[in-house]
């Protein structure tokens, strides 16, 4: 299929949903066959129903499966190329076997991709782990210099940014000398994070200015693992006008909008659409290739091992 016609984008979805499916096997196993792929689609019937209503002959058997596992490889191709030696799988044969990557990154989004909810007793939460990528990824990308901060909720005690929205963005203030809370009248002074989760903000990172004056540059990351979160509506949901009902002045420099999602993004038509409507989109490849790009010089702030925290969330039931 060509990853160039928007009118392919659903079937390529699918298609990169099922190579999730094979990565996670040979992540786990070490070793996995392109027909793991097609394993949901016998659970749930989808295989067989089509092979009824387009009759039960070999052939047509044969050419359903072929179809199926064809698209299966080409996705796993595409991400291939796109990766170059960043990408932490070899393909031959219908075969895909796993190559530990450097920084665990691309794993960890495979992952939280696989397991968006996923809580673990004693562990960081899969989509905050998530969050500390993404804020890490953008400091990355946006060069030497470049500062941090995960908004997101919930609030670890580590991240020593208080208890609530409040602590949360004047702990922001203090770091960066912008984002000044001032609600709007009508506004609660103290408000929980459930009530600025419409604005979709989850990290933000700046680039100070070497005079020390303010005006920086500002990026601010929403997060995304949800299988249906790769959608024009959910790139809509970071909004600078209802933050702005909360922090007067954001920033003096109009910021930067960046949408970072852990899935792969297999259309290219739909990520310069998705981008229109999203700001700056970083998907599990341009994610992964970051990190490994930067693997030299690249540690966890909060010393998480994401080979670690990818196995465990690999491991656990989807939830």
């Amino acid at each position: 299929m060509d990853i160039n016609d928007w009118s392919q984008r659903h079937k390529q979805s699918s298609a990169a949903l099922d190579a999730d499916q094979i990565e996670h096997r040979a992540m786990l196993d070490g070793l996995s066959n392109i027909e793991v792929g097609i394993q949901d689609e016998r659970t749930t019937g989808l295989v067989d129903d089509e092979l009824v209503d387009k009759g039960n002959s070999w052939s047509e058997r044969q050419i359903l499966l072929e179809n199926l596992t064809g698209s299966i490889s080409e996705e796993l191709e595409r991400r291939a190329q796109l990766m170059n030696g960043a990408y932490p799988f070899s393909l031959k044969s219908g075969l895909v076997k796993y190559k530990r990557s450097k920084t665990g990154v691309y794993e960890f989004c495979l992952a939280a991709a696989r397991n968006p909810k996923g809580i673990v007793v004693g562990t960081l939460r899969a989509s905050s782990v998530f969050e500390f990528i993404a804020r890490d990824i953008l400091t990355l990308h946006f060069g030497n210099g470049t500062c941090g901060f995960r908004a997101g909720a919930p609030i670890y005690k580590f991240e020593k940014r208080g208890n609530g929205t409040k602590s949360t963005f004047e702990t922001l203030n203090q770091k960066c000398g912008e984002f000044r809370w001032n609600p709007a009248p009508g506004f609660p002074i103290e408000p929980s994070h459930k009530d600025l989760k419409d604005a979709g903000l989850d990290v933000v990172v700046w680039k100070p200015w070497p005079d020390r004056r303010q005006a920086s540059f500002f990026a601010l990351g929403q997060c995304a693992c949800g299988k249906n979160d790769i959608t024009v509506s959910k790139g809509r949901e970071l909004s600078l006008k209802r933050l702005e009902n909360w922090l007067r002045p954001i920033s003096h420099a109009t910021p930067l909008r960046c949408f970072l999602v852990a899935h792969h993004i297999p259309n290219s038509i739909a990520l310069y659409e998705l981008s229109g409507e999203a700001g700056i989109v970083f998907d599990r490849a341009r994610i992964g290739l970051i990190a490994e790009l930067s693997a030299k010089y690249y540690q966890s702030p909060e010393k998480i091992d994401f080979h670690k925290m990818a196995m465990v969330y690999a491991n656990q039931p989807v939830v």
